[in-house]
């Protein structure tokens, strides 16, 4: 016996003296699609910004009810002109080199994005004059103008360490800043969330740990450690969730992956209808979908009742450019329905021979949902004598040929998410001339018209003044037929049962938000 306690202790000393800790709280899950880039001034999809939300913070986040509330900043004013915000910083926020966020991160945040020209510069590039730090913990932006949805699109402004990039500056086209740290945030962060970069694998995987430091603290059971890993098979998304070795399934696969999920023991199915719209986006400077008939017909000939009741039933068509849970929609907005006979009279008034008459269709590779779209669309098409070509890509490949209209497809199915509350949302980044150029504005609209009315929305503070500008925009929209308006996305999430605490938000990936959640096992 003596022997016996004497080896067991030596074995709790030898383990002890070997620096084992108590397991990690790890949460894995899945990506169906690549991350282009982990610069927070760059993010623009749901993956980018899934990383964002959680090794960022900026001044305000919205929360379940897509309602603004603050972050880093603790409160703020609005002048009575609409035209400065101010706005007080908590104090003691640490970045993760254990620098304090001031005024001037901010300052610097904002410069930073006006400058690269990239990401979401388009929500401040023509609208903010001045960005100026009073003092330690205070900002204000002045804008050259009224923007009602001001207040709405600041989550989307992460605030980076300006000492650190500034460290890590490289030689660049950007005077004394350099490269702007763009090389450096590659492979590491400059952020003051939750979450610190730990290591990315280019088309594998992104792990980020938790940060003792965050100014919000944690709770009982938080995770510490979150690996978001490319999975395309969705045989593979359910082996694992089955296993327990992924977490969560993303909320973009087929609705049979959630039947065969929500019969698992120990999954759960969390559901939301989200404002995230679903649209087939038709270029409209390409021949032949450049002919406003044809993209008509293209919108009669699609069976949106297969679709719906089909491939992702839980949802309904949705009716132009806005989801029905959006601010500023109107129910009056005329709405395709499938009609093959209107269909061939479009055609015809095309004026177009049968040989001018070959579309491509562009889609997600591997991704189920839009895999059967593809095929649904390409049937729906030769009926009315459309030839459709299919192109599936990766997200990553779509988002480069989407930067020129010569080599942006004719049609393209794509998710647009909410990234702030507001019909303008919708509209600015789709369908005005300052946006093309990205896969959010891959119909290449470009007409004055459009233009001139969502600009006028974007400055006009009443709120039935607005309204009515918005009403008239969405018809137009329809009658010009830029897009195929499916439907908004019924989300679906899969996760372990001893994962708490998920939250769905209104605005794209911040329901990802993994401070918000623990584990109880």
């Amino acid at each position: 016996m003596k022997r016996f306690a004497f080896l067991t202790a030596a074995l709790l000393l030898l383990f002890a003296l070997s620096g084992a800790a108590p397991a990690k709280n790890v949460v894995t899950m899945s990506l169906n699609q690549e991350i282009g880039t982990i610069d927070p001034a760059k993010v623009t999809d749901w993956t980018e910004a899934m990383v964002m939300v959680n090794l960022y913070d900026s001044l305000v986040t919205p929360d379940a009810k897509g309602e603004i509330q603050g972050l880093i900043a603790k409160s703020w004013t609005v002048s009575p002109d609409g035209k400065v915000y101010t706005f007080h910083l908590n104090k003691g926020v640490k970045f993760h080199d254990g620098r304090e966020v001031t005024a001037e991160d901010v300052v610097f945040s904002m410069e930073r994005v006006l400058a690269l020209k990239s990401g979401y510069s388009w929500l401040w590039a023509d609208l903010v004059a001045e960005t100026k730090a009073v003092d330690k913990y205070t900002v204000t932006f002045r804008l050259n103008k009224p923007f009602a949805p001001f207040l709405s699109t600041l989550p989307w402004l992460a605030v980076v360490n300006k000492a650190a990039i500034l460290e890590h500056k490289k030689p660049g086209n950007f005077g004394q800043y350099g490269d702007y740290g763009q090389d450096w945030l590659l492979k590491a962060d400059a952020g003051s969330g939750a979450y610190t970069f730990k290591s990315w694998t280019r088309g594998n995987e992104i792990v980020f740990a938790k940060f003792d430091g965050y100014f919000k603290g944690w709770r009982k059971g938080a995770i510490d450690e979150v690996r978001a890993k490319e999975v395309y098979n969705d045989a593979t998304i359910i082996a694992e969730m089955k296993t327990g070795a992924l977490t969560i399934a993303d909320h973009y696969r087929a609705l049979e992956t959630y039947s065969a999920l929500a019969k698992m023991k120990g999954v759960a199915i969390k559901k939301a209808l989200s404002g995230e719209a679903f649209y087939l986006k038709i270029n409209t400077r390409k021949a032949p979908t450049d002919n406003v008939h044809v993209r008509r017909a293209i919108n009669y000939a699609f069976d949106y009742d297969a679709f719906l009741q089909q491939i992702d039933p839980g949802a309904e068509q949705a009716r132009g450019p806005i989801p029905a849970t959006i601010p500023g929609f109107d129910p009056t907005t005329p709405q395709f329905k499938r009609d093959v006979k209107k269909a061939r009279e479009e055609l015809a008034k095309s004026g177009l021979k049968p040989d001018d008459l070959t579309i491509n269709f562009c889609y997600v590779q591997g991704f189920a949902l839009e895999e059967k779209l593809a095929l649904l669309f390409q049937a729906n098409l030769a009926e009315v004598g459309l030839k459709v070509v299919l192109q599936p890509e990766t997200w990553g490949r779509i988002t480069d040929i989407a930067a020129k209209v010569e080599t942006t497809p004719h049609v393209t199915a794509v998710f647009s998410a909410a990234n702030y509350p507001d019909a303008d949302n919708y509209l600015y980044t789709a369908y005005h001339s300052d946006a093309v150029g990205t896969w959010m504005s891959m119909e290449w609209l470009k007409n004055p018209e459009i233009d001139k009315l969502i600009e006028t929305g974007r400055v006009t503070v009443d709120p039935k003044a607005r309204q009515k500008i918005y009403s008239e925009l969405q018809h137009k929209i329809v009658e010009l037929a830029p897009d195929v308006f499916i439907y908004s996305l019924p989300k679906r999430y899969a996760m372990q049962t001893w994962l708490k605490g998920f939250e769905f938000v209104p605005v794209m990936s911040f329901e990802y938000d993994f401070h918000k959640m623990w584990v109880e096992k």
